[in-house]
């Protein structure tokens, strides 16, 4: 069994707010692994292909690059951070844009305008998620930042969102948590 080792929740809010957020739009959707020594913080990055439909047999794209970072960074990684581009219409309350999360909804509700978002979201594998989000064409104002504390297994839950692609990749890096994990899996299927 692995010990990872978490970094202050402030150095996380940091680079999901600063650090992610640099990433040029060209560049998204991107996924990030990153480990902790005690010291400092190492990340590594793979792109992920988020677009179009996923066939019921075919594996969570965000889930398979999540095991490539695991491979490249080794044992005790804390977390996964996406970053990716929200377009201005899907932000509009139709099923097509169920994927998109809804703290990504609340927080362009408070930014100026109707404009195209970048997101980031960094979940660690205690099942806690920070985000910051910005208009992708005001990138010099301050993101809005959320906050998502961890909930017990009891309370955990599978729905379609990317949110929770990356909360599941990143709380399978801790192995007390397969179980749980495990658990959903034989509840979500018919």
């Amino acid at each position: 069994m692995t010990m990872i080792r978490y970094p202050d929740p402030e150095s996380v809010d940091e680079i999901t707010a600063r650090y992610l957020l640099s990433l040029p739009a060209a560049l998204m959707p991107m996924l990030y692994g990153f480990r902790f020594d005690g010291h400092a913080i190492d990340a590594e990055c793979a792109a992920v292909e988020l677009a179009g439909e996923r066939g019921a047999g075919e594996a969570n794209p965000i889930h398979l690059r999540a095991a490539d970072l695991r491979r490249l960074l080794g044992p005790g990684m804390f977390g996964f951070g996406l970053v990716f581009v929200v377009f201005a219409d899907q932000l509009t309350d139709r099923p097509e844009n169920r994927h998109i999360p809804e703290q990504v909804r609340a927080a362009a509700e408070q930014l100026p305008g109707a404009d195209d978002l970048i997101v980031a979201a960094i979940a660690d594998a205690r099942g806690r998620q920070w985000w910051a989000v910005v208009g992708r064409h005001l990138m010099e104002l301050e993101p809005v930042r959320i906050h998502l504390p961890a909930i017990s297994p009891d309370r955990w839950r599978i729905t379609a969102g990317l949110d929770v692609s990356l909360w599941t990749a990143a709380l399978a890096l801790d192995e007390a948590n397969h179980p749980h994990l495990l658990r959903l899996r034989a509840a979500s299927e018919p």
